[in-house]
């Protein structure tokens, strides 16, 4: 993919495409709920509150990432949680590492000290992906979640921008 990858805040036309990229990428793999939105006003309530930047060539979304703050407490300002994703047809051209790096630079900007997210155990390519992208493992959550069957770890991973 030889795309001009171009990463901005979301804009209204790129909510159905954003609810399609959210249908299609969630699985017991990644998460323990199988997220379905059957409507924009529905992705667009479960998002309402989160700030959200969107990877975009010409007028096509390739992926997301949006970040709020963990909790409403003044002790939690100067953090981020944040959720990715990346259509399935986009992955492994960079994309989500651009997202990564404009996060990086926005939180900066923002003077929010660190970000982080949780990812499942089972997710080998994620966490892969998060260490290569300098984020550290800041916790483990042995057998947080049962799904088919089977325990799964979950750790919470952190980036300190300052």
């Amino acid at each position: 993919m030889n795309k001009q990858i171009t990463i901005r805040p979301v804009e209204e036309l790129d909510f159905q495409q954003l609810l399609e990229i959210e249908n299609t990428i969630w699985t017991n793999e990644n998460s323990p709920v199988l997220h379905y939105y059957h409507s924009v006003d529905e992705y667009k309530e479960k998002t309402a509150g989160r700030i959200i930047f969107v990877a975009v060539e010409a007028d096509k979304v390739h992926g997301f990432i949006d970040v709020h703050h963990p909790t409403p407490l003044n002790a939690h300002q100067k953090q981020w949680m944040f959720g990715i994703g990346v259509h399935p047809d986009s992955q492994s051209y960079g994309i989500g590492r651009q997202l990564l790096d404009y996060l990086k630079e926005v939180a900066t900007k923002e003077g929010i000290h660190k970000i982080s997210l949780r990812v499942m155990g089972s997710n080998t390519k994620a966490i892969q992906f998060y260490r290569k992208n300098g984020f550290i493992q800041e916790a483990l959550f042995k057998d947080e979640f049962f799904i088919n069957g089977q325990f799964c770890d979950d750790y919470q991973f952190a980036y300190f921008t300052s």
